[in-house]
């Protein structure tokens, strides 16, 4: 691997669930003319009805602000 793509720190195993969640959500995301769309409350919601997946409050937040990021990347 590239010096320049190693990760700069070990991944905390204690969150890997919810980055396994955000990935999850992301590949099922729609689009808009203008890029990719914010996931919703109702997309967590039903990802976590249909897969028995219960997030806490705060782990769903997480997931959102992971979005935020993402679409900020994606978006510039």
């Amino acid at each position: 691997m590239p010096a320049g793509l190693e990760p700069p720190t070990k991944f905390p195993s204690l969150l890997s669930h919810l980055w396994s969640a955000f990935l999850v959500l992301n590949r099922a995301r729609s689009a808009g003319f203008s890029g990719p769309n914010p996931i919703s409350y109702e997309q967590i919601k039903a990802w976590k009805e249909l897969t028995a997946n219960d997030l806490e409050p705060w782990e769903v937040d997480v997931v959102m602000k992971l979005d935020g990021i993402y679409l900020g990347v994606a978006h510039a």
